[in-house]
């Protein structure tokens, strides 16, 4: 494991979105979990909106942090209780077939951005945010080997096989919302996104790999 993927891993996962262009979106766990260092150098990510898919009772409102222009958006994605008795698969299906619109919600916000980076997050930066942010690669046309890679970094995993199992499960997932909707964008514009928004959304894509977090692994 390289030192800035063990830093990041320690952070929570907060690193960049791969082929999304340089510092413009971030995949994060909660904010809270981080210590003093690691807020110093969240705030050095000049971080326009952070979208927080955590629900309300997980939430710390003293834990947000306060940074000049930050446009916080809360946009819950299980509209209720945690579903911690369910496989990887069962929770992005429920959300996918039953919280359509708040997904859309997410995509919206990150459309419709406007100045400094997107840092996107839930608990730990793993089966919600990586959800939505797995919708947003797909739907931009990126490579689908590189948007499994993100989803389940080998080296972030607990086990041997761990990351294998989870790119399988969301390799499954978009096959199905394929097959269903004929594209994971035609599945956006089926819950409730414009042609508009699918336009703004697709202008992010930019092939050119993001710098490496220099910041966050300073001593």
């Amino acid at each position: 494991m390289s030192a800035t993927h063990a830093k990041t891993a320690e952070l929570m996962s907060l690193r960049p979105v791969p082929g999304i262009g340089p510092n413009r979106i971030y995949r994060a766990g909660a904010l809270s979990n981080f210590g003093p260092r690691a807020i110093e150098q969240f705030q050095g990510l000049d971080v326009g909106t952070l979208i927080d898919l955590r629900e309300p009772q997980e939430i710390q409102p003293q834990s947000i942090p306060v940074l000049a222009g930050l446009r916080y958006r809360a946009i819950s994605l299980y509209s209720g209780l945690l579903p911690v008795d369910r496989t990887l698969g069962e929770v992005q299906r429920i959300l996918l077939d039953g919280r359509g619109a708040r997904l859309v919600a997410a995509l919206r916000a990150i459309a419709n951005a406007t100045g400094g980076s997107i840092v996107v997050q839930c608990r730990n930066g793993g089966e919600r945010t990586g959800l939505v942010l797995a919708l947003l690669a797909e739907a931009l046309g990126l490579d689908r080997a590189q948007i499994l890679a993100d989803f389940a970094p080998e080296s972030f995993q607990s086990s041997d096989t761990q990351w294998q199992r989870d790119r399988a499960t969301m390799d499954s997932t978009l096959d199905w919302l394929t097959e269903s909707y004929g594209s994971v964008a035609g599945y956006l514009l089926s819950k409730g996104f414009t042609g508009a928004e699918l336009l703004r959304l697709q202008s992010l894509a930019n092939h050119s790999a993001p710098r490496e977090l220099r910041s966050l692994v300073a001593s």
